[in-house]
């Protein structure tokens, strides 16, 4: 286990009572892996560039941290960009960006891996470099520090960032992580200069160092490469070659992935079901960029969601993939997740639907496993002519079947990806989707009045790598007419509902994808100017680009212009796979009205699109060995429920003892509660659970526990369906080794009920605030005079403070406190308790030691007494 050093652990603790969700910065996460990097050849920090929300969820930073803690000789941590109040912090204490693992320096790290999943993190790469005490410029940095290395779906063209960065890796990490990181670390301990080693790692297929491409200047003025690499055969290119793993291996996807502790955007343990799409769809960059189809074997999907539930204790499982459904053993690995009672309890999620692919069956059975009944799909467009010319081979009939299939079996929701800005668009495909959408509103409301359509439309911004790259980006005007159209048609309608994007974030991106590597001082100047985490619309101000794109006198005709289809990009150094003529021939078939739909290759038709193999290349998934299960029919699958259900109708309560220490002290409230739950999952106690649409589990606490606050004994009520094998110690054990660090069970007992007994009254101890005995004299004296029965006016409220208070008194250089609790089974705050004893401002104490140490019950229940003593004894031993 992990402890913090006491220094960075006691600015901490000043600094996160002032910040917004404290639970982002403290680290010591179930599961983490901890490496001395004394033992490593080299090591790598995982940083990702926005929040912990976002990171913690992304699959692909799980598989990195997987693949290279797994080598005997490399480590990898995390970290994530810390929002501007933690940054201003930080810098106040003097203290650079750290990994939540060790607590290190970034900067101390042998390189530093940052995926770029979306365009609008770039400002964050200089934000986070120069938190860790870094230049954001790679040629300002020296022979020492880590090198900087881009990876993720942005590497279709870096170019705008390519001045911050050492190097990319083009393509899947898989291939490359463990290689790159030894060979750095065997430079290092062979005394190589930072540009040998970059010259070593440009030999490596798939690596891209922007230090060794020159570039030459365009008839647009962009930096472009001399060569056009993509438009040769991808054996050929000039360039760099994306690289791909051939074959999905169970073995380098993760298992006990880090308990988050917070909620995540994607809170559920995930497994890539298959990588690729061969649709397509030529306004999708994925699409082409991770060609070849590769799908992964049912046997290990079902293997890998059985050992990831049980070693993370997620409620929900996502089988992800570009178009999920287009899975070959997506019906089969379901009626595995059926048979098998460890999914009893667990929710399905299955993102990216194609609605032509989502027919009955698999509707059934995604109902039988999916507890929030909504259902995702991406028609793109309600219009079937401008589906026809983006190849979206899906009819108005799949969707409207589609919709029949997921209402009849008792999915509430239906939302659909869309979008505005494709070519030749017009009024009258806006009328269209509606019409569509009105459709599918009126099978929703035949199977109950409750179901809902949520419509979201996006703005087209045309990618690298894809047929759309020659077009142009639809100015302002037109495309929020369109949108409006869509608003206004369905504004008083109950049930449906429409949401739009951002025309000003959409142009922002729109810059980003299409730029070069004159970008990066306007990148820089925007992070300066305060323009960071872009993909939040809270701190996305437009009004800062168009100043800065007219004090820079930035040629906007680089947007809104169509390309001419023999011109060089400033990403054409880059050959994905498919080849640029076969691009060119796309966007010539998307204008012609007769062409016929581009079909799809993963069922043995050759497209020649570019990618070495012949179809030969494409991976597609057996039927399963170990895990076939039987086709159960919906009645089936209800009376299978039944039973197990049947088998688990026991309730035995248990109170369960608790202590929070350290830095866990600022994991907030229901995040504690949820990280319970995920402990008793893991260790496979069956919680019993609330009735109702939605249930959860039985779990309920004495009262809300002031965010930041140590707490020596805290208490929960659970209930179980069956009882525990363990004994009380063995129990408290294992449950404490599935929580966060500073977080220890100490007792489990049963109880008579599971109703949450009644607090009267909270005991706190301080001795920390005070300058000496003195000061505690004085504040002992100050209530002994009456301080706390004048009136006085906390938000906006006037109340007597003595009113809620019992008791202060003082054993030797601790102030104790104790308090009336209110029915909730907290009580007035004792900050502003201690705030007014001490003459000190309540939330300058957040920052000091302050405890919670017991708490009295209105009627100690018997099989509470033996529990209780221990920690009676203990506490009383340390008053005396």
């Amino acid at each position: 286990m992990n402890v913090v050093s006491p220094g960075l652990q006691g600015h901490l603790s000043r600094i996160l009572p002032r910040v917004k969700n404290p639970g982002r910065y403290i680290g010591g996460e179930a599961n983490q892996v901890v490496k001395d990097p004394r033992s490593v050849l080299a090591d790598m920090l995982l940083l990702f560039p926005d929040l912990y929300e976002l990171g913690m969820s992304h699959n692909g930073t799980k598989v990195l941290y997987h693949l290279l803690n797994r080598e005997t000789d490399l480590a990898a941590e995390h970290a994530f960009a810390p929002m501007p109040d933690f940054a201003s912090a930080l810098k106040e204490a003097g203290i650079e960006l750290y990994s939540l693992e060790s607590y290190r320096p970034a900067r101390s790290f042998s390189a530093i891996g940052i995926s770029l999943q979306t365009e609008l993190n770039y400002t964050n790469v200089p934000y986070v470099l120069e938190l860790a005490g870094l230049a954001a410029y790679a040629e300002k940095r020296g022979d020492e520090d880590p090198l900087i290395i881009g990876g993720g779906p942005c590497m279709a063209n870096p170019e705008p960032v390519a001045p911050f960065f050492d190097l990319f890796v083009i393509g899947d990490g898989e291939v490359l992580a463990a290689r790159i990181l030894r060979c750095i670390g065997e430079g290092r301990r062979a005394g190589k200069s930072k540009a040998r080693i970059l010259a070593d790692l440009a030999e490596f297929k798939g690596v891209y160092v922007p230090s060794l491409l020159p570039t030459v200047t365009s008839p647009r003025g962009e930096q472009i490469p001399p060569f056009d690499g993509a438009a040769s055969p991808y054996a050929k290119a000039k360039g760099i070659q994306r690289t791909w793993v051939d074959v999905l291996n169970r073995e380098d996807y993760p298992v006990r992935n880090l308990v988050p502790h917070m909620q995540l955007v994607h809170d559920r343990f995930s497994v890539e079901v298959m990588r690729g799409c061969t649709q397509g769809c030529r306004f999708c960059q994925a699409g082409y960029w991770y060609r070849p189809n590769r799908e992964l074997h049912p046997d290990a999907v079902v293997d890998l969601a059985k050992a990831g539930m049980q070693a993370t204790g997620e409620r929900e499982l996502g089988l992800l993939s570009l178009s999920t459904a287009d899975y070959g053993q997506a019906e089969t690995v379901l009626d595995a997740l059926i048979d098998d009672e460890d999914f009893v309890d667990v929710d399905l999620s299955l993102p990216s639907l194609r609605a032509n692919s989502f027919g009955q069956g698999l509707a059934t059975k995604a109902a039988a496993l999916t507890g929030g009944k909504s259902a995702t799909f991406a028609p793109e467009t309600g219009s079937e002519r401008l589906r026809k010319i983006i190849n979206k081979t899906i009819s108005d009939a799949d969707m409207l079947q589609a919709a029949e299939n997921i209402f009849s079996q008792g999915f509430h929701n239906i939302k659909l990806y869309t979008m505005v800005g494709l070519p030749t668009e017009d009024l009258d495909d806006m009328r269209d989707f509606c019409v569509l959408i009105e459709k599918l509103h009126a099978i929703g409301q035949k199977h109950a009045q409750r179901n809902t359509i949520h419509a979201n439309i996006g703005i087209l911004v045309p990618k690298p790598f894809t047929p759309m790259q020659w077009v142009p980006f639809m100015d302002e005007e037109r495309a929020m007419r369109h949108i409006r159209y869509v608003r206004e048609r369905f504004r008083k309608v109950s049930g449906v509902r429409i949401t739009w994007a951002d025309w000003g974030i959409s142009h922002v991106e729109a810059f980003y994808s299409r730029g070069d590597r004159g970008l990066a001082p306007l990148i820089y100047q925007a992070y300066r100017d305060g323009e960071i985490f872009e993909s939040h619309g809270e701190f996305f101000k437009y009004e800062k680009w168009r100043a800065l794109w007219a004090e820079r006198g930035f040629d906007q005709t680089r947007i809104f212009s169509a390309r001419a289809l023999d011109e060089i990009f400033p990403w054409d150094y880059i050959h994905a796979g498919t080849t640029k003529g076969y691009l060119k021939h796309e966007y010539k078939q998307m204008f012609k009205a007769h062409s016929a739909p581009v079909p799809d290759c993963k069922w043995g038709e050759c497209q020649k699109c570019g990618i070495p193999g012949n179809y030969l290349d494409i991976s597609l998934a057996p039927e399963p060995v170990k895990h076939k299960a039987p086709a159960r029919e919906p009645e089936a699958i209800a009376a299978l429920a039944g039973e197990r259900r049947a088998k688990f109708s026991g309730r035995h309560a248990f109170h369960l003892f608790y202590r929070k220490t350290g830095l866990a002290r600022f994991i907030a409230h229901q995040n504690t509660l949820d990280i319970f739950e995920k402990a008793f999952r893991r260790l496979k106690l069956p919680l019993a659970m609330s009735q109702g649409f939605n249930p959860k589990p039985l779990i309920r606490n004495t009262g809300a526990l002031p965010l930041g606050l140590e707490t020596r004994r805290e208490m929960l009520v659970v209930e179980l369906r069956a009882l525990p094998a363990l004994d009380e110690a063995a129990l408290c054990a294992s449950i404490t080794e599935a929580l966060p660090e500073g977080m220890e069970v100490y007792a489990f007992v049963p109880a008579a009920t599971g109703k949450m007994p009644k607090v009267v009254s909270i005991t706190y101890r301080s001795g920390f605030w005070a300058e000496g005995p003195a000061d505690l004299e004085q504040a002992l004296a100050r209530y002994r005079n009456g301080i706390l029965l004048a009136p006085i006016k906390v938000k906006d409220k006037t109340m007597v403070v003595a009113s809620d208070v019992e008791d202060v008194w003082m054993v030797d250089a601790e102030l104790w406190l104790r308090i009336k609790a209110h029915d909730s089974g907290a009580g007035i705050s004792p900050y502003l308790v201690y705030g007014l004893l001490l003459q000190a401002e309540p939330d300058s104490l957040r920052g000091r030691s302050l405890v919670k140490a017991d708490f009295a019950l209105a009627e100690a229940a018997s099989d509470m007494a033996a529990s209780s003593a221990s920690f009676r004894v203990e506490t009383l031993a340390e008053r005396v």
